[in-house]
């Protein structure tokens, strides 16, 4: 059997059917099947904060879809899949290191061609553009837990987000990064007032809290059922679930840490590489990457 529901729900399942910390377990009335302490536990998220400037030219999505424009877009899409409706205004990208000792970037941007508030919750009133900034190596560490024994009742969940000073910082060295890359002189006849965070925030304090006022999920929960090798992660390397016979878990949620990015693929190639092993097939043979001439001269 394979349990597939991610981060949230795979542990949800398995705290239901009797897999988990046994005292917890015990004082839900669930009778314990095997007793697995870290079910739950080692939650990851990448946290994302947008920083938002008004657009002196009428050249964003606002413009490109205001009033009977929008109409406009969606039936050009529909007659010759061209035009504003192919495009979700994400134009650019960057993967940033918020100290130059790091081995690896830390920070990930997104450059959306509009202004996106709340995952665009929030309709927008004016041109203008903004700028995804996500912590992508986090030090914090939550939790999914049950509420109770019902089935139907959703489970308790704890980011935890920002329990660290390491996340912290980083999320707060990203805002004053991304605020010097939008100041250069090649978009100052693009760039209108900052109306996020707002000129008036500054400060370390009032950058930390304005961060934990508007921080969003990226969606990018992992961990819960982590594998690993030791006799206390929930799966093995194989990701048959310890004390069971029988199941497995495939999805993001028994990735032990968090990759630096997004993690659309690697779940794909979780999900791969674990069917062609249930299925007795051998791995491909390693490929090397063709080298430009002009990168290896």
């Amino acid at each position: 059997m394979i349990l597939s529901g991610g981060a949230f729900q795979s542990p949800h399942l398995l705290l239901l059917s009797g897999i988990g910390p046994a005292e917890d377990l015990r004082a839900r009335g669930i009778e314990v099947v095997a007793d697995a302490p870290e079910v739950g536990k080692n939650l990851q998220d990448h946290l994302d904060v947008s920083l938002i400037w008004e657009c002196t030219k009428p050249i964003t999505a606002y413009s490109i879809t205001k009033g009977i424009k929008k109409p406009a877009v969606g039936i050009q899409w529909i007659l010759s899949k061209q035009g504003a409706g192919r495009t979700n205004h994400l134009q650019a990208g960057a993967f940033l290191k918020s100290r130059g000792e790091l081995d690896a970037p830390d920070i990930q941007l997104h450059f959306v061609n509009g202004v996106m508030i709340e995952h665009a919750k929030v309709q927008a009133d004016r041109d203008g553009f903004t700028i995804h900034s996500c912590q992508l190596r986090p030090e914090s560490r939550g939790s999914v837990f049950l509420k109770s024994a019902d089935a139907f009742d959703h489970p308790g969940i704890d980011p935890n987000y920002l329990a660290s000073e390491t996340d912290r910082r980083v999320l707060r060295d990203s805002v004053r990064m991304v605020r010097d890359i939008i100041g250069q002189d090649a978009l100052k006849l693009f760039r209108g007032p900052e109306m996020r965070p707002g000129p008036n925030i500054n400060t370390d304090s009032e950058i930390d809290d304005w961060i934990r006022r508007v921080a969003e999920t990226i969606y990018h929960p992992v961990g819960t059922v982590r594998m690993g090798v030791d006799a206390k992660a929930p799966v093995d390397p194989h990701l048959r679930v310890r004390g069971v016979e029988g199941l497995r878990v495939i999805d993001a949620s028994v990735m032990p840490t968090l990759i630096g990015g997004n993690t659309n693929a690697p779940t794909i190639m979780i999900a791969e590489k674990l069917a062609d092993q249930m299925r007795g097939r051998a791995a491909l043979p390693r490929e090397e990457a063709p080298i430009a001439e002009d990168a290896a001269a």
